[in-house]
């Protein structure tokens, strides 16, 4: 009787196809993910088209320091967790566990420096409420989206360190080598995390500047 393969789990009889049952499921996950997000930048489209100078204006009061420090930490993690996938493949333990270890921080980082950042816009009143500080209407549109769509981002964030924390987690029992599908399952989410910021970034960060 043929010994079956480590990293081979139930219902599937062949690593192949087992591996393009959780791919192709991932990508329809992605792509109602993109859906989403798809229909906010179509949203924040449509508006800024209607009053071009006034939403510059206000998205000029976003903080570009902290949008810019978030870039470089989610891009890097995306590095990192890219890296860690490649250490698992060619049989790496320990730079699997730092690359592993290292995105975590990293999100975690993301999600201290949007902390301050959604301090500091609460200090300066930026949330579209009574207490409003900008006076144009289409204001409060662009900052409804900067919440939203931050927000949204934040726990999806929240949800791929959980993801990643469960990788750790295997890393630390050793079974991470018989668990190698869902390191890539959980890389794509996470490089979609990043792609879906680096496009926030120009929109909430750079317009109006």
């Amino acid at each position: 009787m043929a010994q079956v393969p480590a990293d081979l789990h139930e219902p599937f009889t062949s690593r192949a196809r087992q591996r393009e049952a959780i791919v192709f499921a991932l990508w329809i996950f992605l792509a109602s993910e993109l859906l989403l997000f798809g229909g906010l930048f179509l949203g924040y489209a449509t508006y800024r088209l209607l009053d071009i100078r006034d939403f510059n204006e206000a998205a000029s009061h976003t903080n570009v320091y902290f949008g810019t420090a978030n870039t470089a930490i989610l891009m890097t993690s995306s590095l990192a967790i890219a890296v860690a996938g490649r250490a698992l493949e060619s049989g790496r333990t320990k730079p699997t566990k730092i690359g592993i270890w290292l995105t975590i921080l990293l999100g975690l980082s993301f999600l201290v420096v949007k902390g301050f950042e959604y301090r500091e816009d609460l200090i300066e009143h930026l949330w579209p409420n009574l207490d409003f500080s900008l006076k144009p209407p289409v204001a409060r549109i662009f900052f409804s989206f900067y919440w939203i769509t931050t927000g949204v981002h934040a726990c999806h964030v929240s949800v791929g360190l959980l993801l990643i924390g469960r990788l750790a987690w295997m890393a630390h029992r050793r079974v991470l080598p018989q668990n190698r599908d869902s390191v890539e399952a959980t890389s794509l989410y996470w490089h979609l995390v990043d792609i879906i910021w680096v496009i926030l970034y120009p929109l909430l960060y750079l317009v109006g500047r």
